[in-house]
């Protein structure tokens, strides 16, 4: 038993806290009212008073210190709908606080996040269209070629301008380019751009604008010219493609503007000569890894565009045979990627920065060849203080591989170091001695 209910029944009578079991409702019980009884909270605060007082006599127990209840006590003790409403709109009303409180706070936040965050930077996106190899396959390839000319010629020829040349207010040649950027930026050869002060782009709608020249280089015959227009003109960039993949017999398609012709480009189709050719350009410098063509190129389509079967672009025309009579069907053409890498130089140094090894050599016989290898470079020279002496290539090396690329012959070693960045380490694997070794050569600056 509770010890509560020890104390209570230990002095009093049994009577009046009768033991549950033997509890049973009275008539007065039943008819005992709440609103009746003395207020409890009204019992005095006597020190004087005492637990040995019959105080169940004179003040009623409450119900929370009795072990029973009343059933008619119940309705007292239930709490009303008026208070029930009151609790629930009250907590309704704490947690519609709450919920507000919290999204003012999110709101704050947020306006305080915004105001200290830096304004956004706008940045310019240039736009060149590329072929890469992985999206190269046998698949695409049959789908390419099932293009007819006159397809290829009508999607690269928004590409391909006039350039006339400008000298005191007067033409003083013309020739051919290439749109490579969204921009307005364009290829041609700088042999059609020297000797200009002023220059003049015509494209095949008709439209005229002026250019300035960005640069030019002459070792690879290459420049770059900028479109400048106050008008909006949606310049049409070519894609590029890959000329190392270009095979004897392929179709080859020539887009140029000869001998100042009006009404648009001039179209002519041949195939695929050879590649890696070696020629004098008109300026007297070594061209090197030319792509050979037999579509007729004529005067002023020089700095042209020569496209694959899929109309991708793989070379700027550069350079024709001619003699006593004529021309001979034989054209070249600079390789895209040497195109590409020097126009990309120019617009972001104002000129090309070729690397130099300060070698020189020939292509090395087969006897002379180390059994990993079936091509190289048989040394000849080493630049005195030249990197190539530096970083400790000796004369009678073989150089086998520059950088990671296998080396086929004497062009294409020259084509890849003038694509090395000046400054930059560069490994260089060479044989000597029936060994081979790695050397890091340390790239000079070709002036």
């Amino acid at each position: 038993m509770d010890p509560l209910d020890e104390s209570e029944n230990s002095d009093g009578d049994d009577s009046l806290n009768p033991p549950i079991d033997d509890l049973t409702p009275t008539r007065e019980a039943q008819d005992w009212d709440p609103e009746t009884v003395s207020d409890w909270s009204q019992i005095p605060d006597d020190p004087n008073f005492t637990a040995e007082e019959d105080q169940t006599t004179k003040y009623a127990l409450h119900p929370d210190d009795r072990i029973w209840r009343h059933p008619s006590e119940l309705q007292y003790l239930a709490p009303d709908a008026e208070s029930v409403r009151r609790s629930k709109k009250a907590r309704g009303l704490i947690g519609l606080s709450l919920t507000s409180a919290v999204i003012g706070a999110a709101v704050a936040s947020l306006l305080v996040v915004s105001l200290l965050r830096p304004a956004p930077q706008i940045v310019e996106r240039v736009v060149e269209r590329e072929i890469t190899t992985a999206n190269i396959s046998n698949t695409d390839l049959g789908l390419q070629r099932s293009m007819g000319v006159a397809d290829i010629a009508a999607q690269v020829t928004p590409s391909v301008v006039r350039v006339e040349v400008l000298r005191n207010g007067r033409v003083s040649g013309t020739g051919s380019g290439v749109i490579f950027r969204d921009d307005g930026h364009l290829i041609t050869n700088s042999h059609v751009v020297e000797n200009g002060d002023k220059y003049r782009l015509i494209f095949a709608d008709g439209t005229v604008v002026e250019a300035i020249l960005v640069g030019s280089d002459r070792l690879t015959d290459v420049a770059v010219l900028r479109a400048t227009t106050d008008q909006e003109y949606k310049f049409v960039p070519a894609t590029l493609g890959i000329s190392t993949s270009l095979r004897a017999g392929e179709t080859a398609i020539a887009i140029g503007s000869p001998l100042s012709l009006r009404g648009g480009p001039t179209v002519t189709v041949g195939v695929i000569s050879a590649t890696n050719r070696r020629l004098q350009s008109p300026q007297g410098d070594w061209l090197y890894e030319l792509v050979q063509t037999d579509a007729p190129i004529s005067p002023g389509s020089s700095g042209g565009a020569l496209v694959d079967a899929r109309g991708a672009l793989v070379g700027i025309t550069t350079v024709i045979a001619v003699t006593d009579v004529g021309a001979e069907g034989l054209g070249f053409a600079t390789p895209i990627e040497i195109a590409h890498h020097v126009a990309v130089d120019i617009i972001e140094w104002g000129k090309a920065r070729h690397g130099r090894l300060g070698i020189r050599g020939s292509d090395a016989p087969t006897r002379l060849l180390p059994p990993s290898h079936n091509a190289g470079v048989l040394v000849e020279s080493v630049d005195f203080g030249g990197p190539a002496e530096s970083g400790g290539i000796k004369v009678g090396d073989v150089v086998v591989e520059l950088d990671g690329q296998l080396v086929l012959d004497m062009g294409g070693l020259v084509v890849d170091a003038r694509m090395l960045q000046p400054g930059a380490t560069s490994p260089i694997r060479i044989w000597r001695a029936n060994r081979l070794f790695v050397l890091d050569i340390e790239v000079g600056e070709l002036d």
